[in-house]
């Protein structure tokens, strides 16, 4: 914004698909239009992230929809620097935290950006084919990748039909240690960010990561092993997955929306996005109120009435 009084420059986002959102937004553009400025509101299906580079510039992005929404979103914009709102109208609200009436209420902070913005990490994935060396050789920006993308919860590598067991050999900076770390079976894996550490990462008994921290979780699905349990990594590190066995169905998983057939003999290095996406946190409740709240974090048991 040019200055203190600039109506701030607003993209809107939104998920049309859902009926309450068109509702919802037929009632709210007039308030809006009288204390912003829009500039875009594209077709979130048909936009990626080469193609918002090409719309105005903004301050803000108001993303209309679920968790679902915000993630996909998210995947697209992050590279435009714009922080984005999440207007819940979904399940969970873990991510979209705000309703229009929060937006009214806080507009003011809103527009001039004074709300906390959380920096959340995203994690980027390049998949390389069997014939690039092992751990890229130690140049693997020398290589190609077949696959390259970003995640802002999780990446998951599933076993597939016929839902056999494969097998994974993981390395955790083997440039600098010269090795991997281990070798594995299981159905899978997964490799989240703190924010999607409370999402597939918790149910499969993977440990909250504080948004604060850059770092990516690391946790086995139904492991052949007692002793594996989930790691947390530094964000900067290249964490290197090969698929040493996989089923004919193996798959991988961005966010749980995107997803790829891989197989046997490929290579997956993950390692953190050197931008971080800028979320507009809701002023009425911290991340840990939010935990407990929509997830039931550190409840005490209820005493039964007499």
């Amino acid at each position: 914004m040019s200055d203190a009084h600039s109506q701030p420059r607003i993209w809107i986002l939104a998920n049309r698909k859902m009926v309450q959102v068109t509702r919802a937004l037929k009632r709210f553009r007039p308030w809006l239009a009288e204390r912003a400025n829009l500039v875009a509101e594209p077709d979130i299906d048909s936009l990626t992230r080469q193609n918002a580079a090409q719309l105005p510039k903004a301050d803000l992005a108001l993303v209309f929809g679920g968790d679902g929404t915000l993630l996909a979103q998210a995947r697209k914009i992050v590279d435009q620097k714009i922080p984005l709102i999440g207007i819940n109208f979904g399940k969970l609200g873990f991510l979209a935290e705000f309703t229009i009436n929060d937006v009214k209420q806080h507009w003011e902070q809103i527009a001039q950006l004074q709300c906390p913005i959380s920096n959340r990490l995203l994690i980027e994935l390049n998949v390389y084919d069997p014939n690039v060396p092992l751990w890229g050789n130690g140049t693997w920006k020398e290589y190609e990748p077949v696959l390259s993308a970003v995640a802002l919860n999780d990446i998951v590598v599933m076993s597939g039909p016929p839902f056999r067991m494969i097998d994974l050999d993981l390395a955790i900076d083997p440039k600098l240690h010269g090795s991997h770390a281990t070798q594995f079976t299981a159905d899978g894996v997964i490799l989240a960010t703190p924010s999607g550490s409370t999402a597939y990462n918790l149910s499969a008994g993977g440990p909250i990561i504080s948004p604060g921290i850059d770092a990516i979780g690391i946790t086995p699905l139904c492991p052949h092993s007692l002793a594996f349990r989930p790691i947390i990594v530094n964000a900067k590190s290249n964490i290197w997955l090969h698929l040493l066995r996989a089923n004919q169905g193996t798959t991988l998983m961005i966010d749980g929306q995107d997803s790829i057939h891989i197989q046997s003999g490929q290579q997956l290095m993950i390692r953190g996005y050197p931008l971080p996406l800028k979320l507009v946190q809701n002023p009425d409740i911290t991340y840990w109120q939010m935990l407990a709240k929509k997830l039931n974090w550190a409840a005490r048991p209820r005493r039964k009435e007499q």
